[in-house]
């Protein structure tokens, strides 16, 4: 039976003005699965990862989680939207008069790659395509911010609140939404705290901590909201070498666990030992995935293994 799907990227493309960072990615992440994406700063690793939550909004493509659309519908991935526009039926007709000999399906196939490729929806569609856009949304999308409580995520700077106790920063979250009461925040803190060690720190400030104490419990701000899924965006390029391994110990138990990872990293032994899938990106696309074992082993392009040269 094949796992289920906890996070769908589809087709994602990310903007930022002329500068195209992500360009078509599309990746499935399985629940209990541990994904480790590396690759050469600037190839989009970050950029995926945040796109996935929405912090960042993809430019085109979709994401979903759990069946749900956190992203705006694209018409392009939706065939169904874009048979039903006038556009479509004219093109349709136009290509059947002037390819007499091709199929329905040839003809069909043909048009669609044609609209997608000239974003033709966009620029000649109004109102009754907005409508089976909208269709589309009402149906299937979710609030960003209900989902984000089913998704931690980790930052290289791990953006605690200075002004918070620990303990503060670890219950605020589930108390304001509304997902706990305050006794029933702390005691999840105190267990979590305990867990790795830290519970004697629960009224300290952030200030007072070191780099590998703020991460810890960045992470366990948000194992505190009892996500399905955590997203780690480089944790612990930030911290001092003998930092590191407090951090990547508590991602170990982690995925030990069970809990579904993605995880963008640059370090190389964690990847291996760590992940169930590695996916390399290069240049805005993922260009290779494959089983640590094999990757880091038998890596297949040139681009990979070139990489692989410079950092082991």
């Amino acid at each position: 039976m094949q796992s289920e799907v906890i996070v769908n990227v589809n087709n994602i493309y990310k903007y930022f003005g002329e500068l195209k960072v992500l360009k078509g990615v599309s990746c499935n992440i399985k629940k209990g699965e541990k994904v480790v994406m590396i690759g050469p700063s600037g190839s989009g690793k970050s950029t995926l990862l945040r796109c996935m939550n929405l912090l960042e909004e993809p430019t085109y493509g979709e994401v979903w989680m759990e069946g749900r659309l956190l992203t705006s519908p694209d018409p392009y991935l939706h065939f169904d939207v874009i048979r039903a526009s006038e556009t479509y039926l004219k093109l349709f007709e136009k290509r059947k008069a002037e390819h007499p000999m091709e199929t329905e399906s040839e003809s069909d196939a043909a048009v669609i790659s044609d609209i997608k490729l000239n974003d033709l929806l966009k620029k000649h569609e109004g109102k009754a395509y907005r409508t089976l856009l909208k269709k589309i949304e009402k149906e299937n999308r979710t609030n960003i911010n209900l989902a984000r409580r089913d998704m931690g995520m980790v930052f290289q700077h791990f953006n605690l609140f200075n002004n918070l106790t620990v303990m503060n920063n670890i219950t605020l979250a589930p108390t304001q939404l509304g997902i706990m009461s305050k006794a029933e925040a702390e005691a999840r803190g105190a267990e979590l705290l305990e867990r790795i060690g830290l519970l004697d720190k629960k009224d300290e400030y952030p200030s007072r901590l070191s780099g590998g104490q703020k991460q810890r419990i960045a992470i366990v701000r948000a194992l505190a909201m009892n996500p399905t899924v955590m997203l780690f965006d480089e944790p612990t390029s930030a911290l001092d070498p003998e930092m590191v391994g407090e951090v990547l110990d508590l991602m170990r138990d982690l995925a030990d666990s069970g809990m579904t990872m993605v995880v963008v990293t640059h370090e190389m032994g964690f990847a291996r030992e760590v992940a169930d899938r590695i996916l390399f990106m290069s240049d805005g696309q993922i260009v290779e995935e494959a089983p640590p074992a094999e990757f880091f082993a038998d890596p297949k392009t040139a681009r990979a293994k070139q990489f692989l040269q410079c950092v082991l």
